[in-house]
């Protein structure tokens, strides 16, 4: 039987200190409480592509791994046993590391896939994810935090994202509800059970669940299409358990992201349509498929809403957001010229560092004007994304040039948005308010999640994160809400 197992976590320290415990091929006896003993055969450095190294655990078993893959730049390395005491057949694991914005801290993604006989699979699952996996999360902890000299913080509990082996159980998860509209404390975490997946479903163990604006509409009940009491969220990242009849390309142990127009991703496992599953590609860490909506709102706007040309101007409300940072970097990947509104000093730098030529420090949106003015010599801009609702349009229409387009994303506060078209005809001005579902109900606009991907993998654009325990779902709305986010904010389940 094939079997994957998969865990993640976020460690309580800087990137640059967790893959220097990591990457030495050889070092995982110095923390890993599962080993006693290791070192590499022929005396070859930690470090050596193709280097074997020889180690034993603590209750006497000996094993032999290979290193086939190490990048610095990307911060992963690829292994295989090539020799255990265990029927571990075909074993391959990824250990993969990404920095979190919230503190300093980092997201290590650890995965793996063998055979094993059929009577042994679920007992070799759960002693690779829990013995191995897990115990190794807490044991570098231990260690990062005895080599700084500083106490172990509690907290950031490790993501339980490991295959379900029954096919048509019920699975306890925990998840999200809301059970009358109102503030972020009336997200309440509790226990629920998630059913087989139907026909055309499958389900998924999430690593990572996308924190969108439409999230806490649905939440404060100024959005249709959330029904009460619910669980809000309508994007993630997981891993399939198992798929419904009448699925075809999608099979247990994919890595999957999603975009649904049906709420319910604030969970740990959930059951979402098929189709609006896509495989995510190595190279691609399942927090940054997280960004999937976002970025792929961006490359709309870009291609089919503005068909943006190189040397057009571009300006961005809250470039230093969720949206805004990914558009930017798009945007300036595509020849443009970027200007951004942001609200302080601090995203004004962020912003900077992604793509924003201009990024301009207003406290409401609608001061803009002048300086927007000023950048462009009087000519205004060719494409606006406004996403203050209905305060600050009449602004952004004076700011576009002639035939310049202003599209309407969002609408934060529910409020009637005024239009006089009289002000339009002044200079063949255009507005549009697209719906990113609605462009996807045509799969053949499915190719700019694949180019998303690949802006991802070329390093084209670096997705911000702050991530937040799927626990913690309260303050990271609280947050984005009182506009102290910068970039995307992700949950992590089992926090």
């Amino acid at each position: 039987m094939k079997v994957s197992v998969i865990r993640s976590a976020v460690i309580d320290a800087r990137i640059d200190e967790v893959w220097a415990a990591l990457r030495d091929f050889k070092s995982h006896d110095r923390w890993h409480p599962a080993v006693a003993r290791s070192r590499m055969e022929n005396d070859l450095d930690g470090d050596v592509v193709g280097g074997v190294r020889r180690f034993s655990l603590t209750d006497g078993a000996e094993f032999r791994e290979q290193l086939l893959r190490l990048s610095d730049r990307e911060h992963t390395f690829s292994y295989c046993i090539l020799d255990s005491p265990l029927p571990l057949f075909d074993y391959v694991a990824t250990v993969r590391l990404r920095p979190v914005t919230d503190g300093g801290l980092t997201f290590w993604d650890w995965r793996s896939q063998f055979r094993a006989p059929d009577h042994r699979a679920a007992e070799l699952e759960k002693m690779v994810g829990q013995k191995i996996y897990e115990d190794g999360f807490s044991g570098l902890r231990r260690f990062l935090a005895e080599k700084e000299g500083r106490p172990q913080l509690p907290g950031h509990k490790e993501a339980t994202a490991a295959l379900a082996t029954a096919r048509d159980e019920h699975l306890p998860s925990k998840a999200l509800v809301v059970a009358s509209a109102g503030g972020p404390e009336v997200m309440t975490l509790g226990d629920v059970t998630v059913p087989a997946p139907g026909p055309r479903q499958v389900r998924i163990r999430q690593t990572a669940i996308a924190v969108n604006y439409i999230d806490i509409q649905h939440r404060r009940g100024i959005l249709a299409g959330f029904d009460l009491p619910g669980t809000p969220g309508v994007e993630g990242v997981g891993v399939i358990i198992d798929v419904g009849d009448q699925v075809n390309g999608l099979f247990p142990g994919d890595r999957v992201a999603y975009m649904s127009r049906k709420p319910g991703s604030y969970a740990e496992i959930r059951c979402v349509n098929a189709d609006a599953c896509i495989p995510v590609p190595a190279g691609v860490s399942d927090i940054d498929a997280s960004t999937l909506l976002k970025g792929v709102t961006a490359g709309l706007l870009l291609s089919r809403v503005f068909r943006a040309a190189p040397g057009a101007t571009i300006l961005i409300q809250a470039v230093a957001g969720g949206l805004g940072h990914l558009l930017s970097q798009w945007a300036k990947s595509m020849g443009l010229k970027v200007i951004g509104t942001v609200s302080t000093a601090n995203k004004a730098k962020f912003s900077r560092d992604r793509g924003c030529d201009y990024p301009i420090v207003v406290a409401d949106d609608t001061s803009a004007t002048s300086e927007v003015m000023r950048i462009t010599n009087g000519l205004g801009v060719d494409y606006w994304v406004h996403s203050s609702g209905a305060r600050g349009l009449n602004a952004a229409l004076a700011c576009l040039s002639r035939f310049g387009h202003c599209a309407v994303i969002g609408d934060r506060n529910g409020q009637v948005m005024p239009l006089d078209v009289s002000v339009l005809k002044q200079r063949s001005l255009t507005v549009s308010a697209p719906v990113c579902f609605d462009y996807f109900d045509d799969r053949s606009n499915f190719l700019l999640v694949h180019q998303l991907f690949a802006k991802i993998q070329s390093r084209t654009i670096i997705p911000a994160i702050e991530a937040f325990p799927l626990s913690q779902a309260s303050k990271a709305h609280s947050r984005i809400e009182n506009r102290q986010t910068m970039g995307a904010v992700v949950l992590t389940p089992g926090g």
